[in-house]
């Protein structure tokens, strides 16, 4: 009677672990869509792994490779690039004032 006990404690405890592993998967994956489409950045072009973890970026920091993936992104991707979920990097004036437009930042006037 004691092995029918424990078994039934082991399956009801694989099924709230099924249950919470469920509920993590699906707040994962919403996340993931509001910040690839929904997201105030998402019409920023970058990296789809970089819009999703700020990961990405942190990889290339630990590889030592910051100033060649600079100029790397911004060659493939044009003056402004988004390298994280809230995150973007510019090279240019230009690109700085497509973002947050001409008139909204004085020392960008002159």
């Amino acid at each position: 009677m004691a092995l029918q006990t424990m078994l039934s404690i082991l399956l009801s405890t694989l099924h709230a672990a099924g249950k919470l592993l469920a509920f993590a998967l699906i707040i994962l994956l919403a996340v993931a869509s509001y910040r690839l489409t929904l997201h105030p950045l998402a019409r920023i072009p970058g990296p789809r792994a970089a819009a999703l973890s700020n990961i990405w970026l942190a990889r290339r920091v630990r590889d030592g490779r910051m100033f060649e993936v600079g100029k790397d992104i911004h060659k493939c991707y044009g003056p402004v690039v988004r390298v994280g979920p809230d995150e973007v990097w510019f090279d240019s004036r230009e690109g700085f004032a497509e973002v947050y437009g001409m008139f909204s930042v004085p020392w960008l006037r002159a």
